[in-house]
């Protein structure tokens, strides 16, 4: 039971809270706007479990951290489409090993942002 609860208390503090203080933008700028932002978001949201960028400040807190967004980026098939349902429509299962990734709760606008940074990471 102790486990579950500190469990919880890091679920909280690396991965809810975070998204309290993520600015809401009104109208999508340009695409290089949206990739800064959806990069800005991803540091601040998903960066607990996911490389999110080569410079990222601290490592992820998981012992096997959930693959890179580089690797998601290369992943063939990958789409904006497919980024945005894939983040949408995720659900935490503390019952199902590997734990599948928890929902960020992020509105539709920094849902198409952190795509759109994902996808800025491709290789050329």
């Amino acid at each position: 039971m102790g486990k579950r609860l500190y469990f919880r208390g890091w679920l909280l503090g690396s991965v809810i809270l975070p998204c309290l203080f993520v600015p809401i933008a009104g109208a999508a700028g340009s695409s290089t706007a949206e990739v800064a932002r959806g990069e800005h978001i991803a540091r601040l949201v998903c960066s607990a479990c996911h490389v999110v960028a080569r410079d990222q400040e601290y490592p992820p807190l998981l012992t096997q951290p959930a693959p890179s967004f580089f690797d998601i980026a290369g992943r063939p098939g990958v789409s904006a489409q497919s980024l945005q349902h894939f983040i949408a429509n995720t659900h935490w299962d503390t019952d199902k090993l590997p734990m599948s990734m928890p929902s960020p709760m992020l509105n539709r606008s920094e849902t198409v942002a952190v795509s759109q940074y994902i996808l800025s990471l491709r290789p050329h």
